[in-house]
């Protein structure tokens, strides 16, 4: 009798420990995934653990249960250990690399054609020059105002979204911990950050959110999506919001494609409402237009490296024809993330990171542009000096000031490949902007507005910004008398302000346009061709 209680004890001991782990784990039905596989074999150890300390004070003989029990025990180990060796060299690399190398794939890009020459246009909703860790800095600020706010802390996610046809980057709060979060009941909102003007504003959300990767018990994002979806294998979990700024979190669905475990591709996502758990299951094809990032950057990265470092196959010892993604040298301690986010001439938002031969020359041959939502990858040949080199460079122009400069981002002013950077003090703020040719790494400037640094960078390359905007823009033309005409200096350049009798226009011409204006007065007819750029119109020819 005493040995039937002590093995109903067991029962229910080993039950509620099984219960537990999987709680703990959430691992999914899917032998493929490995995760189960992994389950069954840590809770048979601990099986086998019970029968060899004898918990139920029976000697350990051959005629006892609990030694048959131990010997089921050993041969399901081993049963699990061969299907987990078996399993993991049939998904190696060494065997399937040809397929690995053609997961990602990637086109060759046209720069001049792909990315829009931004001289001398409205790039206020096109910069995204708020980097990562400056999104952080400002959005940890924004939630002292809010209500108990020592119960939250902001995720560190901010991820770029076009939002409402501007950048911006998006965080959600998160509990501080489980005592916290028996407190708060739900998350008050998120967090915005202008991707241009640094400005960050807390956004609270009706009713709260109550479904999250920080949440504890049934509202935790993935024990409610392991409640719904037993058998997926789930990737990373990204905050966004929609064109109404409602919240909701996109998680991917991992397959496996070559071996047993090989090769987990991210093939589906789930959307679900933060605020009340509703879920649906998305191609890639069939997303909303509202999601900006369905594919983890992780992922991305992974699937661009290996399109590379298999380009000749597994054994390829020589690393003929490989390239390495300068993200593969990212070191956060010398600020070289060895990626960045930008907002294409489409408003669509990429990932941006350089290649460099394998053997780590201080040179780049190209850089990838990487969408987010699709997943696809455009290669842009464009041989020059690779991030580090130009950050380098930023920083010398303002070494007086101590300004660091962010990972840069690739734009194209007056034809010419060329990367920007924030450079920004010791609070992490944006203070200037800094251009650098990537051919050239030599021809670099700086100033406190974009604009600004573009003029300077277009006189380095011998250009006005004005030639660029007539080679590409439509022009209109004006004649009349001078009403009123003013002067002033930017940057080096004077520029003249020109108002027309019986014209409400302004016109400004620069000194380089024609120096017989310094002769011009006001009473004098002339004759102008100017580009409509807003408030003031941009002149391109004057007589």
């Amino acid at each position: 009798m005493a040995a039937v209680v002590g093995w109903v004890i067991y029962l229910i001991i080993f039950s509620i420990i099984a219960w537990g782990i999987y709680q703990l784990w959430l691992p999914s039905w899917r032998l493929s995934d490995g995760e189960i596989l992994w389950y069954f074999t840590f809770l048979d150890i601990i099986s086998a653990v019970f029968m060899i300390i004898g918990v139920f004070g029976n000697d350990l003989d051959e005629d006892c249960l609990q030694f048959k029990v131990l010997t089921i025990n050993v041969i399901i180990f081993v049963i699990l250990l061969i299907i987990g060796i078996a399993g993991g060299i049939s998904s190696g690399k060494m065997f399937h690399s040809g397929q690995y190398q053609k997961i990602a794939e990637i086109s060759p890009g046209n720069f001049q054609e792909d990315f829009a020459d931004i001289s001398g246009k409205d790039i206020s909703n096109m910069n995204a020059v708020v980097d990562l860790e400056t999104a952080r800095r400002l959005g940890d600020r924004t939630i002292g105002s809010i209500e108990h706010s020592s119960w939250y802390e902001v995720d560190d996610e901010y991820n770029l979204i076009v939002y409402q046809g501007t950048p911006y980057r998006v965080s959600s709060l998160a509990y501080g911990d489980v005592f916290k979060y028996d407190k708060a009941g739900s998350i008050p909102g998120y967090v915005l950050v202008n991707a241009n003007t640094q400005e960050a504003k807390y956004v609270e959300v009706e009713g709260g959110m109550k479904y999250s990767p920080s949440a504890y018990f049934k509202y935790d994002l993935t024990r409610h999506l392991r409640k719904l979806y037993p058998r997926y294998s789930f990737g990373n979990s990204y905050f966004e919001i929609d064109d109404f700024g409602n919240p909701y979190w996109i998680t991917s669905v991992k397959g496996t494609t070559y071996g047993m475990f090989g090769c987990r591709i991210e093939t589906k996502f789930l959307i679900t409402d933060s605020r009340d758990g509703k879920t649906q299951e998305y191609t890639n094809d069939r997303l909303p237009e509202w999601v900006e990032h369905s594919y983890s950057l992780e992922y991305l990265m992974k699937i661009a490296h290996w399109h590379y470092q298999y380009i000749n196959g597994y054994w390829n010892l020589s690393a003929t024809g490989v390239y390495k993604l300068t993200y593969d040298y990212r070191n956060s301690e010398d600020h070289f993330y060895g990626y960045n986010s930008f907002v294409d001439k489409n408003v669509q938002v990429y990932f941006y990171t350089g290649l460099t031969p394998a053997n780590g020359a201080e040179s780049n041959v190209g850089f990838l542009a990487i969408n987010t939502r699709t997943g696809t990858i455009v290669q842009y040949d464009c041989a020059g000096a690779e991030e580090s080199s130009a950050q380098v460079a930023a920083e010398g122009l303002v070494q007086n000031l101590g300004y660091e400069a962010t990972f840069p981002t690739v734009v194209n002013i007056g034809g010419e490949e060329t990367y920007l950077m924030a450079l920004k003090d010791k609070a992490g703020l944006i203070q200037r902007y800094a251009l650098v040719n990537i051919k050239n790494y030599s021809i670099a400037v700086q100033s406190e507005k974009i604009e600004e640094a573009i003029n300077l960078y277009l006189s380095e390359l011998g250009k006005t910004s004005e030639e660029i905007k007539a080679d590409s823009t439509e022009t209109f033309e004006a004649n009349g008398k001078i009403s009123k005409v003013y002067t002033a200096e930017i940057d080096g350049t004077t520029y003249f302000y020109y108002v027309l009798t019986n014209d409400s226009n302004i016109y400004r011409a620069s000194i380089k346009t024609n120096e017989k204006q310094i002769l011009f007065a006001e009473g004098d007819t002339i004759s102008l061709q100017y580009i409509d750029s807003g408030d003031i119109k941009e002149v391109v020819s004057i007589q």
